[in-house]
């Protein structure tokens, strides 16, 4: 034989010599990691056993691929029967002995001899698990070990392999390769990118104790791992996921071969690696990765020194993936939870999906930004919406903003990770500036003619109006105002206009105002009148004016046993029952949880606001609405001469803020003015689905009229459309699944989707007990008592003066900031509607505090103090 008969690893360089296998340890050697040295038995010697046997394995190859089950075990035993008599080549075990001692001095060392078979480990096919491993081989057993690889390259399962790859009909030859076994104290497989998403910036880990052959074979739960990178650095940045499993077993080598030991019960829970060594295995997994020029799978072995590689294969199951997907985001309820009920109905969810994605994320595509296929803005958990804040992140910074300003804005938390991003080149960022110019001119334009038709949509489609239309009627309106919606939503064009308003604000302000720059510029915000929510909370104080001039009225609602039932007819003629009315038409549309179409309206169940004025009457402690807006008006004058005087002579900085100023009041009125009109099309919406719902009764179709509401948007076209179909049992089993989500705990952040779903509700943290901090988004100091409000239920427990401490600040919630001193909120932003409200009533609030609604007790005497932050337990 002109061929060698044993080669190095570092000699193994030829694919069709030494197989796969051999090639890939040899080009880590090459390169520099750290891979046991090591001997690679060639393809030659396989070939030499086969053909002295008077095989052609060539031939024999092509009639077994074709042959029957009988065939195949017929001629799979001739080949074993030729491989276990064969003779071996002149000299080939002395010179496998010597080259064995010259590997490891210590007679008593155990091999491990892999299979490295033509067909392994290349990528086109991995055939991973395919052939045959033995370890803890002594010397005298490493040429049966030889053979046993040599035999499995003609089971069945490597015949079914073939049969599955892109050219069956070339038949595999087989090398084997001869490493010394290592002591490992923890081994494992890793993947340079994830191995079922393809996602490039992810590292997936799997670990066990002592050696790793039960892993690779598929017979024991491995502690998995998700390891974070960073793409351009290609350096490790976090730890993602952690999935410990129960190790009960571990194979260990010894000199007497391997072994499995049992794993005491206290040693079973804890981690396989450290944070440390998942580091070092993303690292050298990437580093692999780029020296290969491929995504690869490696395995490992940790001895007590270091880590080493004993195997790298090329991943062809998937593509290499830079893009995001949904499970790789982070998630958060904050401004969705500030608007929607704990659980929104199926269509109110359906709604918001199709909001999203067709006013709010469609826009971005508009200006250029690029979102991955499949990436959702809105998901939902247990009944709960979540909004993907990578995904805001990833497009504000496509845009060049600023995206540290997002978790003031929108409330949440800050992201835990941030992706790799790349922004729109300046051509692009030039053309997205011009769209968005034209937008805000069109919002600027257009908005006011569109709010006074969304109202007229309310009082077109009112209860009492549509109740003489016809089923087909009802439906063919509602795609009409659908239709409508389309083409005259302005959302995104005032949203943008807010955020850059507040962009650009934030990167001059803090350098020429100091630290304090945030409650300055909220205190000049107060009081301009012209935040049509906040004005909602002036009608209520009017409202008490009214009733303490009117003595029927007044004894009324502080008569004994005072309940709001048949407040119409006691009160018929008097001049506060008009004003009620009128303030009903004005906001009764509003309601706790209004962003769902199923949230009952204040004009709906009038009661709550009924008590709260009773209230402020009983108490005697109401602010005459003249009063408020005079003290909001003097904080805001006191604050913008504040400003102007830390400008001093630098004129070009007062012109700019002036400019910047009246941008950001127009934007963030117009943004509560177009909430406050889409709800008016939202009842409009109602009063046609509840009439349709009626129609269906009659049918026979549904059971009730509020069955719509838990049908999706599509199902109630198809229904329309007089689909067939068990509509009363789908129903039915939302609701019962309603229940069943109610009874459910969710996170309000989630940074990682499918672990909460596996691993269940992260626990809250512990807070200390002296001082909580939050985001101040209303500039004031107040003191008062705690008084916990969670639902419209809580309202008749509220007393003038209170600090409402809230999940988050519902804008429904409005009719309580003319009694409050205060606002703490779990969850909140800058620009959540609930804030803009009280910003500009000129309420102190502070939002983002965590767990405020269970550390902080009722009645407790507290202190916000929005300059610092913080929330002061005047009574630990």
């Amino acid at each position: 034989m002109t061929q060698p008969l044993i080669l190095s690893l570092e000699e193994s360089r030829d694919p069709s010599l030494v197989g796969g296998k051999a090639v890939g340890l040899s080009r880590l050697l090459a390169a520099g990691f750290a891979v046991p040295r090591g001997l690679c038995i060639p393809t030659t010697v396989y070939h030499h056993a086969l053909t002295a046997g008077g095989i052609d394995a060539e031939e024999v190859w092509r009639r077994v691929l074709q042959a029957s089950q009988e065939e195949r075990t017929r001629e799979r035993s001739r080949i074993q029967e030729c491989v276990l008599r064969q003779v071996w080549p002149a000299d080939f075990s002395s010179a496998l002995e010597r080259r064995l001692a010259g590997l490891a001095h210590d007679p008593a060392t155990r091999w491990a001899v892999r299979s490295s078979a033509t067909n392994e480990d290349v990528e086109q096919a991995s055939a991973a698990g395919l052939y045959h491993t033995s370890l803890g081989l002594s010397s005298f057993e490493v040429l049966r070990g030889i053979c046993d690889c040599w035999l499995s390259l003609w089971s069945d399962a490597a015949f079914e392999y073939a049969l599955r790859t892109s050219s069956p009909i070339a038949c595999p030859s087989m090398a084997v390769v001869i490493q010394p076994l290592l002591q490992a104290t923890v081994a494992g497989v890793v993947y340079s990118i994830h191995p079922v998403t393809g996602r490039t910036s992810q590292v997936v880990v799997n670990a066990v104790p002592g050696l790793a052959s039960s892993l690779v074979s598929g017979e024991v739960i491995p502690d998995q791992y998700v390891v974070e990178v960073d793409e351009a650095k290609g350096r490790p940045l976090r730890i993602r996921r952690r999935m410990l499993a129960t190790k009960q077993q571990k194979l260990l080598s010894t000199p007497a071969g391997v072994h499995t030991e049992t794993i005491s019960g206290t040693a079973q829970k804890p981690s396989s690696l450290s944070d440390a060594q998942l580091f070092e295995l993303a690292n050298v997994s990437k580093h692999i990765e780029a020296a290969f020029r491929h995504p690869v799978d490696l395995e490992w072995v940790w001895d007590v020194d270091q880590l080493w590689v004993v195997q790298a294969r090329p991943i062809t199951a998937v593509q290499p993936s830079p893009a995001l997907t949904n499970d790789e985001c982070e998630w958060t309820r904050a401004n969705l939870k500030e608007t929607m009920p704990e659980l929104p109905s199926p269509l109110g969810l359906s709604f918001l999906e199709r909001f999203m994605d067709a006013y709010i994320v469609a826009p971005y595509r508009r200006l250029g930004c690029t979102i991955p296929d499949g990436l959702s803005s809105v998901r939902v958990m247990h009944g709960r919406p979540y909004l993907n804040v990578t995904l805001f992140y990833a497009l504000v910074t496509q845009l060049h903003g600023n995206p540290s300003f997002l978790t003031e804005q929108m409330g949440g938390e800050p992201l835990g990770f941030t992706p790799s991003v790349r922004p729109v080149n300046g051509l692009a960022l030039v053309r997205a500036g011009f769209l968005m110019m034209r937008e805000w001119r069109r919002v600027v334009r257009e908005g006011p003619e569109h709010f006074v038709a969304m109202k007229r949509m309310a009082e077109t489609y009112q209860s009492d109006r549509v109740r003489h239309l016809s089923a087909k009627e009802l439906a063919a309106t509602l795609d009409r105002l659908g239709q409508w919606l389309d083409t005259h939503e302005v959302t995104f064009g005032i949203a943008g206009g807010v955020a850059q308003s507040l962009q650009a604000m934030g990167a001059f302000l803090p350098g020429w105002l100091g630290e304090d720059w945030r409650e300055l510029l909220n205190a000049s915000l107060q009081g301009q009148g012209s935040v049509i929510s906040a004005q909602h909370i002036l009608r209520l104080a009017e409202l008490v004016e009214v009733a303490r001039s009117e003595i029927v009225v007044q004894r009324w609602f502080l008569s004994e046993g005072w309940a709001a039932s048949g407040f119409r007819e006691a009160l018929a003629g008097t001049g506060f029952l008009r004003r009620f009315e009128e303030y009903l038409a004005d906001y009764g549309h509003r309601a706790v949880g209004e962003s769902d179409i199923m949230s009952p309206r204040i004009a709906d169940q009038p009661d709550s606001v009924l008590m709260l004025l009773q209230t402020q009457l009983r108490d005697g402690k109401a602010v005459p609405p003249g009063d408020v807006m005079a003290q909001q008006t003097e904080r805001r004058q006191s604050a913008l001469a504040e400003i102007h005087r830390r400008f001093g002579w630098r004129r070009h900085r007062g012109v700019f803020f002036r400019w910047w100023y009246r941008r950001l009041s127009r934007f963030c009125a117009l943004r509560e003015a177009n909430r406050h009109h889409l709800l008016y099309y939202s009842t409009a919406v109602r009063h046609l689905l509840l009439q349709l719902g009626g129609r269906m009764v009659e049918q026979g179709i549904l059971g009730q009229p509020d069955d719509m509401f838990y049908l999706t948007m599509d199902e109630r076209a198809v229904l329309s459309e007089g689909a067939q179909r068990d509509w009363q049992r789908l129903v039915q089993g939302r609701r019962e699944e309603w229940v069943r989500h109610h009874a459910l705990q969710v996170p309000d952040t989630i940074r990682d989707w499918e672990a909460v779903l596996e691993q269940g509700i992260p626990l809250a943290g512990q807070v200390p007990d002296g001082l909580l901090r939050g985001i101040a988004v209303s500039a004031g100091t107040t003191t008062g008592p705690v008084r916990i409000v969670r639902s419209t239920q809580d309202w008749q427990r509220v007393r003038p003066g209170d600090i409402l401490v809230v999940p988050v600040i519902d804008p429904g919630m409005a009719p309580l900031f003319g009694v409050a001193a205060g606002l703490i909120a779990e969850m909140g932003g800058t620009l959540s509607h609930g804030a803009i409200i009280a910003r500009e009533y000129g309420l102190p609030v502070l939002v983002n505090v965590p767990y405020a609604t269970t550390l902080l007790r009722e009645d407790e005497q507290v202190q916000i103090v929005s300059s610092t932050g913080t929330i002061s337990r005047l009574v630990p």
